[in-house]
């Protein structure tokens, strides 16, 4: 299974998601592939040492803009059973060459993934906060998403485009297959706000919702200033379980 993790807003907890998620499933012994399609490329970040420099054809983006194959891109984490595929900062251009193509721009992504899916049980997509061709190529690869959202005051901002944005990639028949696996409320606390905003998102996503939220914790921090995840940084700690109960709910929907 293809999955992407999106919103458009940024700092709810993208990339902590699809990271602990993706190394969630290996703990579980599922193959997984991590794509980090965000040019700040913070899985990039995490999975190699900021002292190491990706090249251009070493990255995600020759495969989008040069229709590189994606196998030759594809490292090793050194978590067993997770690989991932780095980003590069020239991804922050793609919308605009992509812009001037005419041959599959928005399904880019999906064709290189088709050669090597049969490799893992399921591709995690780390994705920018945008909804640009970036994104719509995630979107287009994928089966599911899974948006996290942040339990505070502008949490809902930008929801709405999201789910338009979702709804042309199923109406022009670009991935008419794609679906909302769950929304996943993020940063949560024992505030008002919090409490107020996890309530809205389950009044307006109803059980799309995952029951399973996500709190703040300093060790999900800490485990990406240690190049790793949290089940190895902190196994014990309330982000670990929070996550490992996610992979979980998440394995259980249909």
């Amino acid at each position: 299974m293809v999955i992407s993790v999106a919103n458009q807003k940024g700092g709810v907890a993208k990339t902590t998601t699809a990271i602990n998620v993706a190394a969630g499933l290996t703990q579980l012994g599922y193959k997984v592939l991590l794509i980090d399609s965000d040019p700040q490329a913070n899985v990039t970040q995490v999975f190699i040492h900021p002292q190491v420099e990706i090249e251009l054809d070493q990255s995600l983006y020759h495969v989008l803009v040069n229709f590189a194959p994606l196998s030759p891109i594809i490292r090793s984490t050194g978590v067993p059973n997770l690989d991932f595929v780095p980003s590069h900062i020239r991804l922050s251009g793609v919308d605009l060459e992509l812009a001037q193509a005419f041959d599959n721009r928005s399904a880019r992504l999906h064709q290189a993934i088709q050669l090597v899916r049969d490799r893992y049980d399921y591709i995690i997509i780390d994705n920018p906060p945008s909804l640009g061709l970036l994104t719509i190529n995630s979107f287009v690869a994928s089966q599911r998403l899974i948006i996290p959202v942040s339990t505070a005051f502008f949490a809902l901002t930008g929801l709405v485009q999201l789910q338009e944005t979702i709804t042309m990639v199923q109406q022009h028949q670009l991935n008419p297959d794609l679906s909302i696996l769950g929304v996943v409320c993020t940063f949560t606390e024992t505030t008002n706000v919090s409490r107020d905003v996890e309530q809205q998102l389950r009044q307006h996503f109803g059980e799309l919702v995952f029951e399973t939220t996500i709190p703040k914790n300093v060790s999900l921090e800490e485990a990406h200033s240690n190049h790793s995840h949290v089940f190895d940084h902190a196994p014990t700690s309330k982000g670990a379980e929070a996550y490992k109960a996610l992979v979980q709910e998440l394995l259980a929907r249909p």
